[in-house]
C-alpha cells in the first residue's frame, strides 16, 4: 500500500511539473562541459513570457567577464515527445566580445525539477558551427525561478542596469505618500592588505570566495571607478591597474553592492605585480569597504 501511495504522489508531482507555466524570470549559470569537467561558469538570466499554450518568447542575458556579455532574444516551446522544453537563442540584441573570439547562438533542452522546494530548469545548452554544423560548445544550464522580491532587486550583469519592475512588485498607489528615504550611512574603508610594488602595472583577479552566491562589487582605484556592479563567479573578473607615479600610496577599494545569498560579501583576490603574486580573502559589507593599499617604490629610488 505504501509503494502505491508513493508512486501516486510521484505521478502527481510529475504531472504538476509538466503542466507548469514557465512564465517568469529565471537566473542561474551556464557551465561549459569537457569530458565531465565544468569550467568557464557564467551568469545566465531569462525573462520568459507565454505566447500560447506551451509556447514562449523572451529575453536572455549572459555574462562571463567584463569583456564577454550580451543580450539575446529567445523563443521556446514544450516538447511533449521528449518531456522537455526546447528554447532557442535566435538573435543577439547586444554583444560585447574580446578580439579573436566568436559567439554562437545556442539551443537549449531543459527539464523542470522541484529541488527542495526550489523550481529549477536544467539541461543542455549547445551551440553549433555555422560552417560544419558540428557542436561548437556544449554547456550545462541551470536556472532557478525568482520570487518577486528577488526580481525587484535583480541587476543585469555587465550592463549595470536594474531589471524592469515586475508585476509581482507593483508601484505604490497614487494616493500613497512614500516615507522619506534615509540617507545611506557613509562606509568606512578597512585596510585588508598592504603591499610594496616596484613597477606601475598591477593585475587583479577577483572570484567569489567559496560558494558562488551572487555577490556583486564596484571597484575603485585611487578614487576612480574601474569596475561597476560586477557579479563575482568562479571565473575571474580581471582588472588591469596602473599606479600613479606622482604618489607613493595607491588605494584599491571594493564596495559591496549586495551581500549575496550568504552574507557577508566575500571574494578571493589574486594580485600580480611585476615580480610578486599575492592571494587573499577580502570581505566587505553594508558598513565597510575593503581596501588594499599599495606603496609604489620604483627601483633605483
Amino acid at each position: 500500500m505504501k509503494t502505491i501511495l508513493l508512486t501516486c504522489c510521484g505521478l502527481l508531482l510529475f504531472a504538476a511539473l509538466r503542466a507548469q507555466n514557465l512564465e517568469g524570470v529565471w537566473k542561474g549559470y551556464a557551465a561549459a562541459e569537457s569530458q565531465g569537467w565544468f569550467y568557464g561558469t557564467g551568469s545566465y538570466i531569462m525573462d520568459i513570457k507565454q505566447t500560447a499554450a506551451g509556447k514562449y518568447t523572451g529575453t536572455a542575458w549572459f555574462y562571463e567577464t567584463p569583456q564577454l556579455y550580451g543580450e539575446l532574444t529567445v523563443t521556446g516551446q514544450r516538447n511533449d515527445s521528449a518531456d522537455n522544453w526546447r528554447f532557442e537563442e535566435i538573435k543577439f540584441n547586444q554583444l560585447t566580445i574580446p578580439k579573436n573570439h566568436s559567439a554562437r547562438l545556442a539551443v537549449m533542452s531543459l527539464k523542470l525539477f522541484d529541488i527542495d522546494g526550489e523550481t529549477v530548469l536544467q539541461g543542455s545548452m549547445i551551440s553549433y558551427s555555422k560552417y560544419t554544423g558540428k557542436v561548437h560548445t556544449k554547456r550545462v544550464l541551470r536556472l532557478s525561478k525568482l520570487s518577486g522580491a528577488k526580481i525587484a532587486a535583480l541587476e543585469i550583469p555587465g550592463s549595470g542596469k536594474t531589471f524592469p519592475p515586475s508585476e509581482a512588485t507593483p508601484p505604490p498607489k497614487p494616493d500613497t505618500v512614500p516615507l522619506a528615504a534615509k540617507p545611506a550611512p557613509e562606509r568606512k574603508n578597512r585596510v585588508q592588505g598592504s603591499y610594496d610594488i616596484s613597477s606601475p602595472g598591477i593585475d587583479i583577479s577577483l572570484y567569489d570566495y567559496g560558494t558562488v552566491d551572487h555577490d556583486t562589487v564596484t571597484v575603485f582605484f585611487n578614487g576612480v571607478k574601474v569596475a561597476d556592479r560586477q557579479e563575482l563567479t568562479g571565473s575571474p573578473l580581471r582588472i588591469h591597474l596602473t599606479a600613479d607615479s606622482t604618489q607613493e600610496y595607491q588605494e584599491l577599494v571594493l564596495h559591496a553592492n549586495n551581500l549575496g545569498d550568504i552574507p557577508p560579501n566575500t571574494s578571493k583576490m589574486v594580485i600580480l605585480t611585476s615580480d610578486k603574486r599575492y592571494e587573499l580573502k577580502v570581505t566587505s559589507s553594508e558598513t565597510e569597504n575593503a581596501m588594499i593599499r599599495f606603496r609604489y617604490m620604483p627601483k633605483g629610488k
